[in-house]
């Protein structure tokens, strides 16, 4: 468990945070908020595999079955806090930019680049599905859930600047709020989750 969850999470930081830095770069560049929120998202992601990393590494040093479940547990929790507050920033700013719109530069080419990034998501997902399949734990289960959710935020981003050109800037800030919305809604549903297991154990 301890291993495969080491080398899984391994996986999560880095291709999380090479996310990061091509959506902040694009959501820069573009000054779309919904780009920049995405990739404060992966940036909160990349933090949570860093936790990920820390529970296992604990699990394989333990060696106790059932107190590696409960810091599995723990770990999950933690994670889910950490990417509902990303999505609580998500909100506050889209709400900013929604009070005070700035002009969002379209590209096709940087909307193209983004498209990819979501790519990698979905794929990234399917790899935690397996490592999963090898090695059963709650924690990965919340990696995948995120993988997935992130995929369905990052192609709304992709949209939402696609529709900048047609609709007006303000729609970037609306994207934003969405995105937050739905960040906030998955990661409190798996802190309960994660918070009744600990009470229970």
């Amino acid at each position: 468990m301890g291993k495969t969850g080491i080398k899984t999470a391994v996986f999560g930081v880095l291709c999380n945070f090479f996310l990061f830095l091509i959506k902040l770069y694009v959501g820069i560049s573009t000054n779309s908020l919904a780009i920049y929120v995405d990739s404060i998202n992966n940036l909160g992601d990349t933090f949570s595999c860093f936790i990920a990393i820390a529970g296992f590494a604990f699990v394989l040093k333990t060696k106790a079955e059932k107190k590696g479940e409960r810091i599995q547990s723990l770990s999950s929790f933690v994670i889910g806090m950490i990417v509902a507050v990303t999505g609580a920033y998500c909100v506050y700013s889209g709400l900013e930019r929604f009070m005070y719109p700035l002009l969002v530069s379209y590209s096709r080419n940087y909307a193209l680049l983004i498209c990819l990034t979501a790519v990698v998501k979905l794929v990234m997902g399917f790899v935690y599905i397996r490592m999963n399949k090898k090695s059963p734990s709650p924690v990965i289960k919340t990696l995948i859930l995120d993988s997935f959710l992130d995929f369905g935020i990052t192609v709304s981003a992709v949209c939402g600047f696609f529709l900048i050109e047609k609709l007006g800037f303000a729609a970037d800030g609306i994207i934003g709020i969405a995105i937050g919305i739905a960040i906030v809604i998955t990661a409190s549903k798996s802190v309960w989750e994660q918070a009744k297991k600990l009470v229970n154990e």
